[in-house]
């Protein structure tokens, strides 16, 4: 879909207060929705954070036949933290796309809140403004990662 072919407004709309009224509702709800992706985000980071805590907590119960066990843990972990990786990956480009409607909505609001504030914060492009959340969350199944990877390598040398 090119990019002329996408329109957020009517073009039959008017300025009308019913029309502001209208308007506001739909902000007030995409925020909302905005907002609930964000939760389910983090809902999804606490499920995969569980499950790599629980793989490497099976993997303890087999200290005796480790190496039985490590290079299977190890691939399980590897697969769980890059479906959690493009998981997080997902969630961005859906709350980038998100709070690029909102800043769009706010052109026809009194105040523009949230685009206001991105400005503020430099956009995301100083880590000393703000360094975005998804830059810490995205390395965290790497470093899962690079831990099975470690065990295993250790776990070879050592035989």
């Amino acid at each position: 879909m090119e990019k002329q072919d996408i329109q957020l407004y009517n073009l039959n709309s008017s300025d009308t207060i019913e029309y502001q009224k209208q308007l506001f509702e739909q902000y007030k709800l995409y925020v909302e929705l905005a907002d609930r992706t964000s939760q389910r985000r983090i809902a999804a980071n606490n499920f995969f954070i569980a499950a790599n805590a629980s793989l490497l907590t099976i993997a303890s119960w087999f200290k005796d036949n480790f190496g039985t066990y490590i290079y299977l843990i190890s691939i399980v972990g590897i697969i769980i933290s890059l479906f959690w990786f493009f998981l997080i990956r997902s969630y961005k480009q859906l709350n980038t796309g998100k709070f690029k409607v909102i800043h769009e909505l706010e052109k026809k609001l009194p105040a523009c809140v949230f685009d206001y504030e991105w400005k503020v914060l430099g956009k995301g492009k100083s880590f000393k403004n703000y360094w975005q959340i998804s830059h810490i969350e995205m390395a965290v199944p790497f470093i899962f990662s690079f831990l099975y990877v470690a065990v295993s390598l250790i776990y070879c040398l050592k035989i």
